[in-house]
């Protein structure tokens, strides 16, 4: 919670300055542009650093940039330099939008080096550790989905909101064990997507 009150403050400070302070000081809006960028990679990669006690544990071979974030930058960036003919005014406000996707890219690398352990199972609870963990009693699970076009499995449970794992960031071996644990564990009839691939042979 600090990293996103901080995140948010920060934000705040410079799109201020940029908006309500023409004469904002140079050297704040560099600071203040790159603590904005250096606060998701602290705040994901002090939550990436705890481990957990677990029966079966995932780890995460790479990061997958998120495209959206790119197309957004990309598209503030044309939106902002075509309404502002002086595009000093409008640097900083632009690369506001950069700083995630560079953050991400950042975070990509460190994936890369580290290949850290995000995917956790003790006994029936489910730990997904992203910059907010996320925590699922398996015996709720009522639905396993499979986004073809994301390559997210979709988890589905009775009390809580979803989780979406992305299968890409993981062997697919992990995967698939993953999925005969989830079906293990849920006390109701789920079963593996059809448009899965590999499909697994249900054991139940």
């Amino acid at each position: 919670m600090k990293y996103f009150i901080t995140l948010i403050l920060l934000l705040t400070a410079l799109s201020y300055g940029q908006i309500m302070e023409p004469e904002f000081p140079l050297v704040v809006n560099i600071v203040l542009i790159l603590l904005i960028l250096l606060t998701p990679v602290f705040w994901e990669y002090s939550v990436l650093n705890k481990n957990y006690e677990s029966d079966f544990k995932m780890q995460s071979q790479r990061k997958v940039l998120g495209i959206y974030e790119l197309i957004y930058a990309i598209a503030w960036t044309l939106l902002l330099s075509f309404s502002n003919d002086n595009y000093n005014d409008v640097i900083f406000l632009i690369l506001i939008f950069w700083t995630f996707p560079l953050a991400e890219l950042v975070l990509w690398f460190i994936y890369k080096k580290k290949k850290t352990l995000t995917l956790f199972i003790k006994e029936n609870q489910l730990i997904l550790v992203k910059r907010w963990t996320q925590k699922r009693n398996l015996t709720e699970l009522t639905q396993i989905r499979f986004d073809r076009f994301g390559k997210n499995l979709k988890l589905d449970f009775k009390s809580k909101s979803e989780i979406s794992i992305k299968t890409t960031e993981y062997n697919a071996d992990d995967i698939q064990k993953l999925l005969e644990i989830l079906i293990e564990k849920s006390e109701n009839n789920v079963f593996v997507p059809n448009n899965y691939e590999p499909k697994i042979k249900n054991s139940c």
